[in-house]
């Protein structure tokens, strides 16, 4: 059985511990260093009061990829089943023609 780890991952400057399987530690510490990059980017091209508002455009940033990808996934899975059952009604076809 995979053990938890706690670790302590740095973004925008603040430790945060957190709590995971062992095998996600190598996940999150890419994931925290990506988010301080974007952040160190978004910084340069705006202006920003706080911490908060970069946070608040690299979530945005994050989340709305996320949903592109889950809609590409779901488009792709759905073209892989319309083109399963057009082979299968081929198939059939073929069948009762015979």
């Amino acid at each position: 059985m995979e053990e938890d780890v706690r670790i302590e991952i740095d973004i925008a400057n603040r430790k945060y511990k957190v709590n995971i399987k062992e095998n996600d530690k190598e996940i999150f510490n890419k994931a925290s260093e990506i988010v301080n990059e974007t952040l160190k980017k978004y910084a340069s091209m705006y202006s920003y009061k706080d911490n908060q508002d970069l946070l608040a455009m690299v979530l945005l940033q994050y989340m709305t990829s996320y949903i592109r990808i889950q809609q590409n996934m779901s488009e792709s899975q759905d073209k892989k089943i319309e083109n399963r059952l057009t082979e299968l009604d081929k198939y059939l076809t073929d069948i009762l023609n015979k």
